[in-house]
């Protein structure tokens, strides 16, 4: 089931009250509580797609939800991609983001899309600017389609999808505590980067990317 509503909190905060059942959904045109990773709040004005569904876990939630939105919106943006671990960027700019939560026997994947609305930061972009209308239920159904394959293939056909539409690998990135160049994606999500000759693995949950 889909729920629409104007407006509410945060999508990822009120579903798991409310679901009956996994593939449960809510698209919002606005959240007054909008969040993003690491508790940043996230800028979810009127004209914007957001919302979350009910998923069960996966170790590649926040790649199989990604790969999902690029697949979606593949037609139109041909230079979308995709930033480890959960941006949305079309031409090098900030088109949406990925927040996903384990939540014991059910995990919750989130997505805000900017359509309409217009940042604040000067490095996002919407899809008005690319001369596009999106039907936001259209989209959704159109997502949820993509998200549910995802779930038939191996965890390896997972990374390989999305390195389709990386952005990082062959880039030298610095983060909080270093600075090295993106080799590939682990099997276990992690971001596999060279630091003057010695390969270490980064975790999401252990990282902020500053610089790519």
């Amino acid at each position: 089931m889909i729920h629409i509503v104007d407006k509410i909190s945060s999508t990822n905060t009120w579903l798991p009250v409310y679901f009956s059942e996994e593939g449960d959904t809510i698209l919002s045109m606005k959240q007054s509580k909008g969040r993003g990773r690491r508790g940043n709040l996230w800028d979810s004005d009127k004209g914007g797609a957001y919302f979350s569904t009910i998923s069960r876990n996966h170790q590649l939630l926040p790649f199989i939800t990604g790969i999902s939105i690029a697949e979606t919106l593949n037609d139109f943006c041909d230079d979308l991609k995709l930033k480890w671990p959960n941006d949305i960027l079309y031409q090098g700019k900030k088109l949406g983001g990925v927040l996903c939560e384990n939540l014991g026997d059910y995990s919750i994947a989130g997505v805000g899309l900017n359509i309409t609305n217009n940042p604040s930061f000067s490095t996002a972009i919407n899809l008005s600017s690319l001369d596009y209308e999106l039907d936001k239920y259209n989209f959704v159904m159109s997502f949820l389609n993509h998200f549910q394959v995802m779930f038939s293939i191996s965890s390896e056909e997972i990374i390989e999808k999305y390195l389709d539409f990386d952005c990082l690998v062959g880039n030298e990135i610095t983060w909080e505590n270093g600075k090295g160049v993106v080799k590939s994606i682990g099997i276990d999500g992690s971001l596999i980067v060279d630091i003057s000759g010695e390969t270490v693995n980064l975790y999401s949950e252990e990282v902020h990317i500053e610089n790519y």
